[in-house]
């Protein structure tokens, strides 16, 4: 995998899908950067990272032939993919929460954007947007975020923690193998009984059965009721005061 630092950029994620439009050279490349200006997070958030602390950076996959309706699955991968990486740093608690984000208990440690190329109704490559919070130790304006740095109380170099992220998802893209009881098993909530919270703001309690190919949340009801969701149908009324 060619792997490229930039000091600073607006977005690791625009600058790659650009680069591989107009560079067809390689099937898989990693950019990161020391400082991102306007990186995003999901449904349009912006991306806050403090100058030189964290990790932000994308990664380039191409060279796939995957069906149209298979995002969730790349976002899958991706996902088990940083948390496989994370491990080792013996991090607690971590855990995936729908449909996105990477936990350490009940703290933000990172994020993920997927945006894949299209070719008809196939997945031809994706560019994957990664935020993990390395070394900073303050977010005056995020309540719910935490570092790796405050669960270890020690400094980590950054670039190495990428090249080892960029590989495994590589890996975990062009695997064969299907990852959903992994997947499932690092699941925040997973059969367990969660609040929820409605845009109208109706509070509601369900199980977490699992999430759909399509990538919509499962739920079970006390009464039996079954629903299936989507990412703007509700929150986890846990994270409610983080948005």
């Amino acid at each position: 995998m060619l792997i490229l630092k930039l000091s600073a950029i607006d977005s690791t994620n625009a600058f790659l899908k650009k680069w591989v439009q107009q560079t067809k050279a390689y099937s898989a490349v990693g950019v990161w950067a020391e400082h991102q200006t306007h990186g995003r997070g999901s449904r349009g958030s912006k991306w806050q990272s403090g100058k030189g602390l964290n990790l932000t950076g994308s990664v380039y996959i191409g060279d796939l032939s995957l069906n149209k309706q298979d995002v969730f699955d790349i976002n899958k991968r991706v996902c088990l993919a940083i948390v496989q990486v994370l491990q080792p740093y013996k991090i607690p608690d971590l855990s995936i929460k729908w449909p996105n984000d990477i936990l350490s208990g009940e703290k933000k440690l990172g994020g993920v954007l997927i945006e894949p190329f299209f070719k008809g109704n196939k997945i031809t490559g994706v560019v994957v947007g990664c935020g993990i919070n390395v070394n900073q130790r303050d977010f005056p304006t995020l309540p719910c975020a935490t570092s790796i740095q405050i669960s270890k109380d020690e400094d980590i170099e950054i670039e190495p923690l990428f090249e080892l992220l960029a590989n495994q998802i590589e890996t975990s893209m062009r695997a064969n193998n299907s990852y959903d009881e992994d997947y499932n098993d690092l699941l925040f909530g997973y059969k367990k009984t969660i609040s929820f919270t409605r845009p109208n703001g109706d509070v509601f309690l369900a199980k977490i059965d699992g999430i759909s190919k399509e990538g919509r949340l499962q739920l079970v009801h006390a009464d039996g009721l079954k629903e299936t969701v989507d990412e703007k149908a509700l929150v986890f009324t846990a994270f409610l005061h983080c948005q």
